[in-house]
């Protein structure tokens, strides 16, 4: 898996995910008999909007995501145009099970004055194939075009989506970001349906929004680009980088480079009175984006680790030590308070092993426990000896063994996948040169 961008990743400061994707997230793919093939004979209605205006007689493609590599292999379902309100309609589409549907709109005239605008395209990412039958009405404009983009960024080259059969889960929760972000149906941020104690950016979303837009309803003969969009595309260009051509591009460029021209880009928003989407933001350090979680027994979070199912564990290192589970799109799977099995105390570092066991690292009082994937603890857990002392990171060797640096004598534990102590029982491993350790990792060969 949502870098936004997507996997998510949980800030520790702030207990937030960080967009966009999920294309570093590989999970096991599950056994299926094969994909098959779904009709929707109802089909799909929708518009498209310009800030507020709606764009006539622009192009409207509903692909279903490639399985092949990231960002390729998207293929055509349907193809229509817009009316003068904007509405569109397919009247009829199939697509494959396991894939997940969206659209996009090219070209168009949101004042209605015969002009084409070349460079305004749009973007929503919509749901899988087998759930698009729940989704009656499409709205697509700026804003529904940054939450897909800032979600999708690791699995898109230009408008093509696609990720490979290793991480169609990873692709799945991506698209499950975009439905945090805004919501489909209105076209407004944020999603619906949103955890209790969940916080979406919705300004800085609106303020991205009428960046694109300034380019989306600028005038446009087809030939020559709008004064508005070689504003955009200049600003989003970063050092070295290729100069968008149209919307999209210029959303992937500030997602990617989320540090670039951040003032100007902010400033292609345009004066406050002209701004379609609104809240805004006025300044910012960067143009990431984040989704907030709170709640869910999260207290003064130390470590995070995402399981094979994308579910995201936080260690609470608070007075009523915890740890949290949630769902990608933060639904609490372990209660209100967390868990608190295992003997817990002041939880410095957490890993999930093979088998979809949480191994957490008690710098209180030098143990380690271990969870199973439904909070409670496993075996003669937690563990002890090895060499253990205010241990403050974890890591697992290709054998399952768990390893742990100790802040406290400078050393390193390890215990086999049953926690059996492998290291000296009183001073682990030792090393010249180490000192209050913080980190570890291991070298797979």
């Amino acid at each position: 898996m949502r870098f936004i961008t997507l996997l998510s990743a949980v800030v520790l400061a702030s207990a937030s995910t960080l967009l966009t994707g999920c294309a570093g997230f590989t999970s096991p793919s599950p056994a299926v008999s094969g994909p098959s093939i779904l009709t929707y004979p109802n089909g799909m209605k929708g518009s498209t909007y310009g800030g507020r205006q709606p764009i006539n007689n622009a192009t409207i493609t509903l692909y279903q995501t490639g399985t092949t590599g990231y960002g390729v292999g998207a293929s055509v379902l349907a193809t229509t145009t817009t009316d003068a309100n904007g509405a569109f309609n397919f009247s009829s589409f199939s697509c494959t099970t396991g894939t997940e549907l969206y659209i996009t709109s090219t070209g168009g005239d949101p004042y209605g004055n015969g002009e084409n605008n070349v460079a305004a395209t749009l973007m929503a990412g919509l749901v899988s194939c087998a759930n698009i039958g729940t989704l009656t009405f499409v709205s697509m404009n700026e804003v529904t075009t940054v939450a897909t983009v800032w979600s999708l960024t690791p699995f898109m080259t230009g408008t093509t989506i696609g990720a490979p059969t290793t991480n169609q889960t990873g692709l799945a929760e991506a698209f499950a970001d975009v439905s945090s972000l805004v919501n489909i149906a209105t076209g407004v941020s944020p999603g619906a349906g949103l955890p209790t104690g969940t916080t979406v950016p919705t300004a800085e979303i609106y303020t991205l929004a009428d960046a694109l837009a300034s380019c989306v309803n600028s005038v446009d003969d087809g030939t020559t680009t709008s004064t508005g969009c070689s504003t955009l595309f200049a600003n989003s260009t970063p050092s070295g980088g290729t100069t968008a051509t149209d919307t999209v591009g210029a959303a992937l460029n500030i997602a990617r480079n989320p540090g670039n021209s951040v003032t100007a880009i902010i400033t292609d928003a345009g004066p406050l009175q002209s701004q379609p989407y609104q809240p805004t933001i006025s300044s910012a350090n960067d143009l990431t984006m984040t989704i907030l979680y709170s709640g869910s027994g999260i207290s003064s979070p130390t470590a995070v680790a995402i399981d094979a199912g994308g579910d995201v564990w936080i260690a609470n290192a608070s007075a009523t030590a915890s740890v949290t589970e949630l769902s990608h799109t933060g639904v609490a799977m372990s209660g209100t308070l967390g868990y608190t099995a295992g003997a817990l105390n002041a939880p410095s570092a957490i890993a999930i092993d093979s088998s979809g066991h949480a191994w957490i690292a008690n710098a209180g009082n030098s143990t380690l426990t271990e969870l199973s994937s439904a909070g409670a603890n496993v075996g003669f857990s937690p563990f002890s000896g090895g060499g253990l002392s205010t241990p403050t990171s974890i890591s697992f060797d290709g054998l399952g063994n768990v390893w742990l640096g100790n802040s406290g004598n400078n050393s390193a534990s390890e215990f086999s996948s049953a926690g059996v102590a492998m290291s000296t029982v009183t001073t682990g491993y030792a090393a010249t040169g180490v000192s209050a350790p913080v980190g570890i990792a291991l070298n797979p060969r």
